[in-house]
């Protein structure tokens, strides 16, 4: 697929933590419109801009989706962090097939080869039936989100939480899965029908308190956990919701693997500096970065949606 005046990109999740970040990089560039998406109808003010234009999309609305997809060429597709995300996904992606939607970045989960996670076995089959529907795609798969050491309540004052024993993780800011999409949206053909790993620091919970330490000039300790604590220690209320706790039963069941050393960690992998021309953030430059967010953190509120 090539590149084109006025080339008309859906980002879903423009509000987000990937979402606004690609909307950042890519509002100078002239030649690609972007709509970005919020269910909040408040938020749509505040995305539009000169080039950037708010548009109302809820995953679980169906009537909002077609309205949204009308006209685009592309589609950034990010989901729930819950079971929906499948059926959410297969809805958005049946009525961008029937609006003429030519190409499709999905952001999904790592690509460590086992059947014995399920929410990457989800992603797995969404990004199977993008293939079968016949899109131009991309996709992503990301490793763990340094994020998640502020997002899932790991860090919590000056302790670090640790359910994955000596488990050395790989690890990927947002900002960089961020510049990658921005890159494959400037330059599509480069990255046409293209799996695109990303994960670039490997660290265990341990390593990443050291650095904290070293970095902030305050201490940190690790408590260690049994993995089947995690939905029970760090998503108390939730428990209402089915899908997001069969969610955390997933993530769950991945840290007793990784723990076990059954699902093998720490693959770098060496592509980032290729498509975005710097180097991936580092975890001690994330932590410089986000010194003002460390040290007074408590557990969060989580709605376990991205999109």
């Amino acid at each position: 697929m090539k590149n084109k005046k006025n080339q008309n990109i859906l980002i879903v999740g423009a509000t987000g933590q990937v979402g606004s970040k690609v909307i950042e990089l890519l509002s100078t560039k002239n030649d690609l419109q972007l709509f970005g998406t919020s269910r909040n109808k408040e938020n749509l003010k505040v995305i539009d801009g000169s080039n950037v234009k708010g548009v109302y999309l809820d995953l679980e609305d169906k009537k909002s989706i077609r309205p949204a997809l009308k006209g685009m060429d592309s589609a950034l597709l990010m989901t729930s962090y819950t079971a929906d995300m499948m059926r959410q996904s297969k809805r958005f992606l049946d009525i961008a097939k029937e609006e003429g939607v030519k190409h499709i970045v999905h952001i999904g989960a790592s690509s460590t080869d086992t059947n014995e996670v399920s929410h990457w076995g989800w992603h797995q089959f969404i990004e199977a039936y993008i293939e079968k529907l016949g899109f131009d795609y991309t996709h992503l798969q990301p490793e763990s989100f340094m994020q998640n050491i502020f997002n899932f309540g790991w860090l919590q004052e000056n302790t670090l939480h640790d359910f994955i024993g000596n488990s050395n993780w790989t690890w990927v800011d947002t900002d960089d899965i961020a510049a990658v999409i921005a890159q494959i949206f400037i330059h599509p053909e480069k990255y046409h029908n293209e799996t695109i790993p990303l994960g670039y620091d490997a660290k265990t919970i341990t390593e990443i308190s050291e650095i904290m330490t070293e970095v902030t000039e305050q201490d940190f300790n690790v408590v260690e956990h049994n993995p089947d604590e995690f939905r029970d220690m760090t998503y108390q209320g939730t428990k209402d919701s089915v899908y997001a706790d069969a969610y955390m039963k997933c993530v769950s069941d991945q840290f007793a693997l990784n723990a076990s050393g059954e699902v093998p960690s720490g693959k770098i992998f060496d592509n980032f500096e290729g498509i975005t021309g710097r180097k991936p953030t580092t975890w001690k430059e994330f932590i410089q970065k986000n010194k003002h967010r460390i040290g007074n953190q408590t557990v969060p509120s989580m709605s376990f949606e991205q999109y």
